[in-house]
């Protein structure tokens, strides 16, 4: 089973636009079986993919209530995609881990993910993470083959981009396999400016930069007011071909076939 964690530590950047589009193509077009993992604590994942509700979630997870992922994973209406929600929760859990078991909270997710690769359950994990090295966010880091990085087009998007991949290598004495799979441009538009910031990003060569970028398009903020998808809300705009051409990117970088994993 493959995981992604979808990883940046600047807000507004596309982290969960991104992780849903990822989950809905890799398992409407791609035919996988994907579970989506809600680690934000404002679960704006969860409130596109799951109807409104309380759910146990992620935080029951970490926080030792709950060990069998089944209790906690939700189906969506999307065959073949489940989710694993977010609550409110998940805020307090850094003060919690502080004073507790922080080594058994950064080990959940792996553990989970362990009990699914024995049980065949899933295809692919995809995480999306809160805007900050969060101990759900290093629990679902732990837990991943590799860190996606979207970012937007400007100056802190671009020079951040070095320290958050500073503070993932720090991760690596704990998983030493872990890597860095790419960036991902998002709200790409033609200006000058734009073209720079990416120029910047591929010129640096830090981690590797997707060829593929995402268009802006009103049609992204609309599909999160009506709590879709984009590729559900409107799956002809730019950004919804753009998400299935990076995603046919990634299968082929990482090696996934359709279909399985």
């Amino acid at each position: 089973m493959k995981t992604f964690a979808i990883v940046n530590r600047k807000g507004g950047v596309g982290k969960t636009t991104t992780a849903v589009n990822l989950a809905y193509v890799l398992a409407t077009s791609c035919g996988l079986r994907v579970l989506l993992v809600d680690a934000d604590g404002q679960a704006n994942a969860t409130q596109i993919l799951l109807p409104s509700g309380e759910y146990a979630g992620l935080g029951a997870l970490l926080r030792g209530y709950a060990i069998c992922y089944d209790e906690l994973t939700v189906h969506t209406d999307v065959p073949g995609l489940d989710v694993l929600p977010a609550a409110e929760d998940l805020w307090a859990l850094d003060l919690e881990a502080a004073g507790g078991n922080r080594g058994r909270c950064y080990r959940a997710v792996r553990d989970m993910r362990e009990a699914m690769e024995e049980d065949n359950a899933y295809d692919v994990m995809v995480i999306d993470c809160p805007p900050n090295l969060s101990a759900a966010c290093v629990s679902a880091i732990l837990a991943s083959d590799a860190v996606i990085i979207p970012v937007l087009s400007d100056a802190c998007s671009a020079t951040g981009v070095g320290d958050l991949v500073d503070q993932i290598a720090s991760l690596r004495s704990l998983h030493p396999e872990l890597r860095v799979a790419g960036v991902l441009v998002n709200q790409w538009h033609r200006s000058p400016v734009v073209e720079v910031s990416v120029a910047y990003l591929r010129e640096e060569g830090l981690v590797p930069v997707y060829d593929t970028v995402i268009r802006r398009t009103d049609k992204v903020p609309e599909s999160s007011w009506a709590r879709m998808a984009v590729q559900a809300w409107s799956p002809f705009c730019s950004a919804a071909r753009d998400y299935r051409a990076w995603v046919a990117e990634l299968l082929e970088k990482e090696g996934i076939q359709h279909g399985k994993a």
